[in-house]
């Protein structure tokens, strides 16, 4: 099952925008048979079950769901009918169906790149009609491969309008979420693409978008992964944020490879080492439990 992508992607790989085409919408793992035997077989305490409220566009809190007691075929109802968000995390070492499709994504990726892919992590996202995902960074590089239905997809400058570096830095050093500030006028200089089952995307890294689905059951693959520079690049600004909040410094955002950036990465790398190794993320508290019988399939857990 191949993947293809542009004869100009070895040189545009991690600063542009590219298309791929793939077979995977062709497979059975994702009817809705396919899908219920994955949610059945995924270790339900890893399922991520999120929604996103009726005012979207990087405007409204996600609330995070549960599902304890639910077989897969009814959590796909409730997807198919509901207003929530699924995300398989690691469905690439989770599901063994699913690992051949992760190895040619990003088989794929490394020879056309000819960059090395590690810390691989393929998400499985399941998402009800006219979701939308806020406007958002992801610090790993990411390949969104769309599988059922069409969704919007929104990607914006990589620069400090769009992205605010103190914003990006906190996000590294793990003092906020992912959303960012957004305004309806950013839309103005955003690259829009309509994705349909058999399209792939990828982007540079940390380049903000958001999505919105059509009224349509939606799948994609979220492939994220580093090649060596998008670590350098993670790490030297995880160290900018050091000199931020440390020293009051206010250093400048670096790209690529160079004596600066492999030093700071360096230093990050060492700084993090030796920190508290139980240092997480504030979680999201667990408020909903999916449930087909109420509206959007969103059930307070207080109700």
């Amino acid at each position: 099952m191949p993947v293809y992508w542009p004869d100009n992607a070895k040189t545009a790989f991690g600063t542009e925008i590219l298309r791929a085409d793939h077979p995977f919408d062709q497979s059975d793992l994702f009817t809705d048979d396919g899908l219920a035997h994955l949610l059945d077989h995924y270790p339900r305490h890893l399922l991520e079950i999120w929604s996103f409220g009726s005012d979207q566009a990087g405007k409204s809190p996600a609330l995070k769901g549960r599902a304890p007691r639910l077989p897969g075929k009814d959590i796909v109802d409730a997807v198919k009918h509901g207003d929530v968000w699924l995300n398989l995390q690691r469905s690439n070492l989770e599901l063994p169906d699913l690992k051949p499709i992760a190895d040619e994504i990003y088989g794929s990726l490394e020879d056309t790149s000819g960059r090395r892919s590690r810390q691989r992590d393929m998400n499985l996202l399941i998402s009800s009609p006219n979701v939308e995902v806020s406007y958002h960074i992801d610090v790993p590089m990411v390949a969104l491969f769309q599988v059922r239905g069409h969704k919007r997809l929104w990607v914006y400058p990589r620069d400090r309008k769009f992205a605010p570096p103190e914003h990006v830095e906190q996000l590294i050093h793990m003092n906020r979420d992912s959303d960012l500030p957004y305004r309806d006028a950013f839309d103005e200089e955003a690259r829009v693409f309509e994705l349909k089952p058999g399209m792939g995307l990828t982007w540079p890294q940390l380049a903000p978008h958001r999505i919105r689905n059509a009224n349509c059951l939606n799948v994609s693959l979220s492939c994220e992964f580093m090649t060596l520079e998008s670590w350098v690049n993670t790490n030297a600004i995880y160290t900018n944020a050091f000199l931020r909040q440390n020293l009051k410094i206010s250093p400048p955002a670096l790209n690529g490879i160079g004596p600066v950036s492999l030093s700071k990465a360096a230093f990050a790398s060492l700084h993090k080492a030796l920190q508290s190794q139980d240092r997480e993320r504030a979680s999201t508290p667990i408020t909903f439990e999916l449930d087909a019988s109420v509206e959007n399939c969103v059930k307070p857990l207080w109700a």
